[in-house]
C-alpha cells in the first residue's frame, strides 16, 4: 500500500458520522471532540483512510466492515406497517434503565440490542423501518465515525450543512456542473474570481492534477484558501496557482496595451514632436511683430490709470475722516474679543501639540529586520505581479470562472478580453437579477454565442422496495452558462 493511502501526521482528515461530516488537523497528543466526549486519534496514524472507529470509554478502537454489514442484516422483518402503532408504550426499557446501562459500562451497541429486543413493534416493520430505527439509535447512543480523505465532494457537502452563506450556497451538483460548462481539464488556463474559502480554486486544482495553470482574482491583500489547504495538495499543485488584486487590473491592462503597440506610440510621439516645433517656430514670429505694438499702447494707458488711483484715494480720505470717531469704541471691544479668541486657540494648540507629541513618542520605530521584511514582501509582490502580466499579455485563456459574492458585470466585461477565440465563461449568482445584467451587456457588445441562464433544481430520493420517497427539503441554483466564440472585428 502507498504511502499517500495511510494516513500521516499532519494531514487534514474528514470525520464522518452519519450525515455530519468534520474536518480536522491530525497532530499526535490532539485531542478530537465530538459527541461530547473527547478522544485521541493516534491510533489511526499509519492507517488507510476509509477505516471506521469507535470510541470506547474515550478509547478509539478499530471496527472492520465484516461486523457493520453484519449489523445492518436482519432476517426477521414483517411485511408492512400499516398495522403498527409505534408510541412510547411499545418501548420496555424506561430512561432511567438506559442511564443506568451507560453507567454500568456498557458498550453502545450492547444498549442498541437491548433496546431492539425490548421493542414490541421492531419485529412487525419491514427492511428498511428496521434500519431506519437502528440508524437512529445509533446517532443516539453510539459514536462511531469514518476516516476519509478530503475531496471535492466531502469539503461542499461539509460547507452546505453548516454554513452554507460562506460558499454562497454552492452545492454539489451545482459546482460539477460549473466545472463541466468551463472545460476544465489538465493544462487548461483558467482565470478565476471567486469568494467560496477557495472550494473552486481546489475542485480545479484537483481537475487539473498540477498540469495548467491558474490566475486568481482576489479582493484582499492576501487570497482566502481555507478550503485549499484542506485538500492535502503537494506543492506541485500549488506552484500552478497565481493570484493578483482585483485593484490592479486597471494597471495590468495599461502595461498590456503599452507592450502591445510600442512602434505606433513612437511613431505618434515623433508626429507631436513636430507639430510642436513649427508651432513654436510661428509663435516666435508672430511675438516679435506684436511687441513693437504693446509698447506704445501701455505707455499712454499707465498714464491715466495713475491719474484715476489719485481721484479715488483722495475720496477715501474724506469719508474715513468723518467715521473715525464712531468707530473708535466698537473697535476696541472687537480687538479685545479677538484677543481673547486668539488665546483660547494658541492654548488648545498648544495642548493637542502636547499630547501629539506624547503619541508619537509611544509609537515605536521599524527595526532593520522589519524593513527588510517589507520590502522582501513588495518584492515578492512585485515578481508575483510581473508573473501574472506575462501569462495574460497573451490573451489566449482557455477559461473564465466567475463565482463571487460581488457584481460580476464589471468584471466579466473587463476580463472577457483576455480570453482567446471560441473560449466557455461561467457566471454562476444565487440571484436572477445581476445574471440578466451580464446577459443584457453581452448582447450589446456583441460577439458571444450560446448565451444561457439556467436553473438547477435538487431533491433527494428514498428508494423503497416498490416506490420512490422523496424528502421535503428541495434546493434550487441560479448560475449563468455562457460560450464565448469571438470574432475577429469583435475582439
Amino acid at each position: 500500500m502507498e504511502s499517500t493511502d495511510c494516513v500521516k501526521e499532519g494531514d487534514n482528515l474528514i470525520l464522518k458520522k452519519e450525515n455530519s461530516l468534520k474536518l480536522f488537523k491530525l497532530w499526535k497528543k490532539r485531542r478530537v471532540f465530538m459527541d461530547k466526549k473527547d478522544f485521541l486519534l493516534d491510533a489511526a496514524l499509519g492507517q488507510p483512510y476509509g477505516t471506521v472507529w469507535e470510541v470506547r470509554n474515550n478509547d478509539v478502537v478499530q471496527i472492520d466492515h465484516s461486523v457493520i454489514q453484519a449489523e445492518q442484516v436482519d432476517s426477521a422483518s414483517g411485511g408492512d406497517n400499516r398495522n403498527i402503532v409505534d408510541d412510547s408504550s411499545t418501548q420496555k426499557l424506561s430512561r432511567e434503565d438506559i442511564s443506568s446501562l451507560k453507567e454500568s459500562g456498557h458498550s453502545g451497541e450492547s444498549i442498541i440490542e437491548q433496546l431492539v429486543e425490548n421493542s414490541a413493534s421492531f419485529k412487525d416493520k419491514n427492511v428498511y423501518s428496521q434500519a431506519k430505527y437502528r440508524k437512529k439509535k445509533r446517532e443516539k447512543h453510539l459514536t462511531r465515525f469514518q476516516i476519509l480523505r478530503p475531496s471535492t465532494r466531502l469539503l461542499c457537502d461539509m460547507y452546505w450543512n453548516r454554513a452554507p452563506s460562506k460558499i454562497i450556497q454552492l452545492r454539489a451538483d451545482t459546482l460539477a456542473q460549473i466545472l463541466t460548462a468551463a472545460n476544465i481539464q489538465s493544462t487548461s488556463k483558467v482565470m478565476l474570481v471567486e469568494s467560496t474559502q477557495g472550494l473552486v480554486l481546489g475542485a480545479m486544482m484537483e481537475r487539473m492534477a498540477g498540469q495548467g495553470t491558474i490566475v486568481q482574482f482576489h479582493s484582499e491583500d492576501k487570497p482566502v484558501r481555507l478550503a485549499v489547504d484542506a485538500y492535502n495538495f503537494p506543492q506541485s499543485y500549488q506552484d500552478t496557482v497565481h493570484s493578483l488584486v482585483l485593484g490592479n487590473v486597471g494597471r495590468l491592462f495599461k502595461e498590456i496595451n503599452c507592450t502591445e503597440s510600442p512602434k505606433a506610440q513612437e511613431s505618434t510621439e515623433v508626429e507631436k514632436s513636430q507639430v510642436q516645433i513649427t508651432e513654436k517656430m510661428d509663435t516666435e514670429s508672430g511675438d516679435t511683430k506684436q511687441t513693437l505694438q504693446q509698447g506704445a499702447t501701455c505707455t499712454e494707458q499707465s498714464a491715466d490709470l495713475q491719474e484715476e488711483r489719485k481721484a479715488s484715494d483722495d475720496m477715501q480720505k474724506d469719508e474715513s475722516k468723518t467715521e473715525v470717531g464712531s468707530s473708535t469704541e466698537s473697535a476696541q471691544s472687537a480687538k479685545v474679543k479677538d484677543q481673547e479668541e486668539s488665546a483660547m486657540e494658541i492654548t488648545s494648540r498648544e495642548e493637542s501639540g502636547t499630547e501629539k507629541k506624547q503619541g508619537k513618542g509611544k509609537r515605536k520605530m521599524e527595526t532593520p529586520e522589519q524593513k527588510e521584511a517589507k520590502l522582501e514582501r513588495q518584492q515578492q509582490r512585485q515578481e508575483a505581479f510581473v508573473k501574472v502580466k506575462e501569462i495574460l499579455q497573451q490573451k489566449n485563456m482557455d477559461a473564465l470562472v466567475i463565482v463571487s459574492r460581488f457584481q460580476p458585470s464589471p468584471i466579466l466585461m473587463a476580463l472577457i478580453e483576455l480570453l482567446a477565440l471560441s473560449r466557455p465563461f461561467v457566471v454562476y449568482c444565487s440571484n436572477k437579477e445581476p445574471l440578466m445584467e451580464c446577459y443584457l451587456k453581452l448582447r450589446e457588445r456583441g460577439g458571444a454565442i450560446s448565451l444561457r441562464i439556467t436553473e438547477t433544481w435538487l431533491r433527494n430520493y428514498q428508494v423503497c422496495c416498490n416506490f420512490l420517497l422523496p424528502f421535503p427539503e428541495n434546493y434550487s441554483s441560479n448560475f449563468l452558462k455562457l460560450k464565448e466564440i469571438l470574432s475577429s472585428f469583435a475582439k
